[in-house]
């Protein structure tokens, strides 16, 4: 990858988010970005680890919305339809959003994504969004696709700028719409009808998961709400999971 004025391109390292906080923490601007080819201690959501191989794009990006610490909450599925426009313009077809965190190609995982916030030097409060998708390779046994294997031919200097470029510019739009909202409004308020529009199986039957694998309860996936809490109908009542509480699966 060519270097950019906007993208920091590193050969290896070892968390591309860890990168982006320490240098959002020394004050690094809004929209700075690093990109490796490879990463030794990539890591998703809940401290998992990341499969990082190289031809694969690994890439964080600095975001200061300027909203209150609060309604960070909402970058995730900001930056969820942001990377989803991003391979949607490349060709990817079928893309969907998983709640709360990946990107689903065709049914199946193509790009996870990682939002940790945290305070710079001066006190103020910035995010890291950390994007994985994956361009040549796939991780076998975890039904997972690449953009390869979907006929898109894209260069990871282009993908990195498109996948930056989207990330800011609906990042700066939400924020904008935030500052105009109550406090009784949830954080994804001004995104939400587009991120439902975007979400898999909606309406359709899955199962909430514990962070330790157990089933919490079978439901119908009725909407995520303004807080981001997916919410299921089941024959008991209705019942709403944080991105903390569960994970979604489809029921076969």
């Amino acid at each position: 990858m060519e270097n950019e004025t906007e993208i920091r391109v590193l050969d290896e390292v070892g968390s591309t988010n860890d990168e982006a906080l320490s240098l959002g923490r020394a004050g690094a601007a809004h929209g700075l970005a690093v990109a490796a080819r490879r990463q030794t201690a990539g890591r998703g959501r809940r401290g998992h680890a990341w499969d990082s191989p190289a031809g694969n794009l690994y890439l964080s990006v600095v975001l200061r919305p300027n909203v209150g610490p609060e309604r960070l909450s909402g970058l995730a599925a900001v930056c969820g339809l942001g990377a989803l426009e991003a391979l949607s313009a490349l060709g990817a077809t079928d893309v969907l959003l998983k709640w709360p965190n990946d990107l689903l190609a065709r049914g199946r995982k193509i790009s996870g994504i990682l939002v940790e916030a945290a305070r710079d030097s001066r006190g103020e409060t910035f995010a890291a969004c950390g994007i994985g998708v994956n361009v040549e390779r796939a991780p076998r046994g975890l039904g997972a696709t690449c953009l390869e294997e979907l006929g898109v031919q894209v260069t990871l200097p282009a993908l990195a700028q498109g996948l930056r470029a989207r990330l800011c510019e609906r990042c700066d739009a939400w924020a904008a719409s935030i500052r105009a909202l109550v406090e009784k409004d949830g954080p994804l308020t001004p995104v939400l009808d587009d991120y439902l529009a975007h979400l898999a199986w909606l309406g359709e039957s899955v199962v909430a998961l514990s962070p330790a694998g157990d089933a919490l309860c079978t439901g119908r996936l009725a909407t995520i709400d303004a807080w981001g809490r997916a919410v299921l109908e089941t024959p008991y009542g209705t019942r709403a999971f944080s991105a903390e509480q569960a994970s979604l699966r489809p029921l076969a």
